[in-house]
């Protein structure tokens, strides 16, 4: 049989896309990587990479060999989680992704009290919006929230709980006028997270009552990152939906505006996306369970949840 290190290295070079990229991920030499693979090429002489110098494309039978790789190597995680599973004190690396301004306001205090203690555990952040694919751009974890329902079923999507936006102007755009009714808002310009929508809308609905209202937009400013909304909104330039943790501050110390409390706008749905659950690590399996009884406990004591 041939050395099982072959078809790790071999999933290794897949994964990362490349013998560059697979070598810096693993610190394994570009070249022990690639001669090796050439030799299980050889042994059943077969092309499951094609390369050179400018193009790296995995054949057909590479790519159903990479899956049945990825079988074998989540079973070996199996085996080594039993004996992880025997030592007291966690430890590994989780790589992680989360929107800026949600890790400010929501995940922080959590992660880094769970990393201060469990002291070998490391954690590496990827700090974006993007909406990343925890399959294919290496990430462990990804936080996000989440406003539709999910319909990828290759992934775990764990619901932590529920979240509110509200609309916020500053007083500089504001110049004290006190507006009456709900339409009114179609009277300044609008600041919306997405840049490749067809159409934006703020879907309002009256928190005593059954009445929702649809208000159509011409955004002035479009960006793909909250954090760019809010410093938008905050410096005058328009009204912005945004999570009500991340203005609460703001709101309270009247650098911004909430405008119609009475009109609850956006409901997100914070969420925890990983792979799987097969093979999973202790350290995940840990940190996932810790960042979801901190946030439910968390919640009740502060606004901006639906509890």
């Amino acid at each position: 049989m041939h050395s099982f290190d072959d078809y790790y290295y071999f999933y290794l070079v897949v994964k990362h896309g490349g013998f560059s990229a697979a070598s810096e991920a693993s610190n394994i030499t570009k070249s022990k990587l690639s001669r090796r693979i050439l030799d299980l090429e050889a042994k059943y002489n077969v092309t499951l990479i094609q390369r050179s110098t400018r193009h790296f494309k995995v054949t057909t039978l590479g790519q159903e060999l990479y899956e049945e790789c990825i079988k074998v190597i989540e079973q070996v995680e199996c085996a080594h989680q039993v004996l992880l599973k025997q030592k007291s004190e966690l430890e590994g690396l989780v790589k992680i992704s989360c929107p800026p301004v949600m890790m400010e306001h929501q995940i922080r205090p959590l992660l880094n009290q769970f990393l201060k203690d469990h002291p070998k555990v490391q954690v590496e952040l990827e700090l974006s919006s993007r909406r990343v694919d925890v399959l294919h751009d290496d990430i462990d974890l990804a936080i996000r929230t989440n406003f539709s329902k999910n319909e990828d079923s290759s992934i775990i999507v764990r619901d932590v709980i529920k979240t509110v936006h509200c609309l916020v102007i500053s007083p500089e755009l504001l110049q004290g006028r006190e507006l009456k009714h709900i339409t009114e808002l179609t009277e300044f310009p609008s600041i919306v997270l997405g840049t490749q929508k067809n159409r934006y809308q703020w879907h309002l609905h009256h928190t005593g009552q059954q009445e929702q209202i649809e208000i159509a937009l011409q955004p002035r400013i479009k960006s793909n990152d909250l954090a760019g909304a809010y410093y938008a909104v905050l410096d005058g330039l328009g009204i912005a939906d945004l999570p009500y943790l991340t203005v609460q501050a703001d709101i309270e110390a009247g650098r911004l505006i909430h405008l119609f409390p009475e009109w609850c706008s956006n409901v997100g749905t914070v969420q925890l996306v990983y792979a799987s659950r097969k093979g999973q690590r202790l350290v995940m399996e840990r940190l996932i369970d810790y960042l979801v009884d901190g946030i439910r406990d968390y919640a009740p004591e502060h606004d901006g949840y639906l509890v």
